[in-house]
């Protein structure tokens, strides 16, 4: 009776337990599941392209059974929208087209940043740019 959300990054999507776990969801009917998947073309070791292609991920999950709505991620509108849409006997997934780090110059498309460490510099340098 609860509604359950789930965060995923599209380079997590190459795990074959989120595939296991989606084909689950959608058999077992689990209306109340919203998945919202964050993609934005990289992973920890570089871009989803090169590492594991997966293509089109909002057909991938309508062919799982899946209700999928696919929406700009910065724009807080649509995510209010999205989730407020109706299932009835099958999970919903969001797949949200983001920008890694936007809004800082310093971060937007520059994966390095998603296990670097920022410096006290580099801190008011962002928050002067912010």
């Amino acid at each position: 009776k609860f509604k359950i959300y789930v965060v995923l990054g599209d380079g997590e999507c190459n795990e074959g337990s989120v595939w296991e776990s989606v084909l689950c969801a959608s058999h077992f009917n689990l209306d109340n599941l919203v998945i919202f998947v964050d993609k934005n073309n990289l992973q920890q070791t570089g871009k989803n392209s090169s590492i594991m292609d997966l293509k089109n991920l909002t057909s991938k999950f309508k062919s799982f059974g899946c209700q999928t709505i696919e929406i700009d991620g910065h724009d807080i509108r649509k995510i209010y929208k999205s989730i407020k849409i109706k299932t009835k006997n099958n999970p919903k997934v969001i797949v949200a087209r983001t920008i890694k780090g936007k809004g800082v110059k310093l971060f937007e498309n520059d994966n390095n940043w998603h296990h670097s460490i920022i410096t006290k510099s580099i801190y008011k340098n962002i928050i002067n740019e912010i």
